[in-house]
């Protein structure tokens, strides 16, 4: 059985916490935003420019860092980089976030959702803000549907999961203890 964690780029690490204790369980899938703290061992980049950046001091060398094919061939398609195909057609933020998603989803039986707010949205005030978090929650949404094959586990969610994902039968929620009790020893 293949477990693998997703972690939100809002995923903070307990400073007591041993980080080989989650990786006995499984890898860790996130943005380049969650590597300083959890030693992340699949980090994507979505952006043009921060994908130049981080090849450029070799970054790949500290994980399986994973940029978009377009973002790859414009860079020159430096190596020890590894590839997704596809783009956003709309405005969606945390978008490093729903194609860790989508690759961990490929490999794994059981994927595990730390840090993710996965709660009913509340409106707000702002159109904009609300329109990015509805596109981003819909793309958690559908990938969940579409890997109906994958167990997912939210980890500790600050509040009951929105009604259009508890209608799912494969996505359930349970506190970290009870997690990371089911690591082989």
């Amino acid at each position: 059985m293949n477990i693998s964690w997703v972690l939100a780029d809002s995923a903070e690490a307990d400073p007591t916490a041993d980080i080989a204790e989650f990786k006995r369980l499984g890898v860790f899938w996130g943005s380049w935003r969650t590597w300083r703290a959890w030693q992340t061992d699949n980090v994507i980049c979505h952006d043009q420019s921060k994908a130049a950046e981080l090849t450029k001091r070799n970054f790949q060398n500290n994980c399986n860092f994973y940029i978009p094919n377009a973002v790859y061939t414009s860079l020159d398609r430096p190596e020890g980089v590894r590839v997704y195909e596809g783009d956003f057609v709309h405005d969606v933020i945390r978008q490093e976030e729903i194609v860790a998603i989508h690759l961990a989803a490929t490999t794994s039986n059981i994927v595990l959702l730390l840090g993710f707010d996965l709660a009913e949205l509340v409106p707000n005030a702002d159109r904009l803000t609300t329109s990015r978090a509805q596109h981003h929650r819909n793309h958690i949404h559908q990938a969940i549907k579409d890997y109906n094959q994958v167990q997912w586990i939210v980890v500790d969610p600050t509040d009951d999961l929105d009604p259009n994902l508890t209608n799912l039968n494969n996505i359930s929620t349970d506190n970290l203890q009870a997690v990371l009790a089911l690591a082989p020893d």
